[in-house]
């Protein structure tokens, strides 16, 4: 009987030790790689506005043609690099590709027809993603971001 007590008091030792100063990575710090693929695929994410790079929104009449089109998708991210634009009334695939988090997570790596190339994040939440790229503006290329917001169904 002695040495079943003392089996348990062991085990109960051991067990509290070994959880004690175990380090998980916080599920809400958003330099997290999973956070952030988390974020990025929990819903669609829509085009709500276009800013110069103080933040200052541009006018959808200044922009080109390609950037404009980004206003008619939704784009869904999925957990197996794949990607897709979805149009906003229908939900039906217009076009797909793939996306890749790079550089220690702080660019994101698009490839779909008409929405491509490698977008700074400059903000990544539950609520709001930034990208920054350069973009033409009244037919000159500057900086600016691409302001998304998630559509939630």
């Amino acid at each position: 009987m002695k040495k079943v007590k003392s089996l348990l008091l062991a085990a109960a030792v051991l067990l509290i030790v070994s959880s004690c100063d175990r380090k998980t990575a916080d599920p809400e710090d958003p330099n997290n790689l999973a956070t952030k693929e988390k974020v990025l695929i929990t819903n669609p994410w829509r085009l709500v506005n276009v800013t110069d790079a103080s933040g200052k929104a541009i006018p959808q009449n200044q922009l080109g043609l390609e950037t404009l089109a980004i206003y008619f998708f939704d784009i869904q991210f999925f957990d197996n690099n794949v990607t897709k634009a979805l149009d906003r009334t229908s939900r039906q695939v217009v076009n797909g590709g793939t996306w890749y988090l790079l550089e220690n997570k702080s660019v994101l790596d698009i490839e779909i027809n008409q929405f491509k190339g490698q977008f700074g994040i400059k903000e990544l939440t539950r609520a709001k993603l930034s990208l920054s790229n350069q973009i033409p503006v009244n037919g000159v290329s500057q900086q600016a971001n691409l302001v998304f917001e998630p559509v939630v169904r």
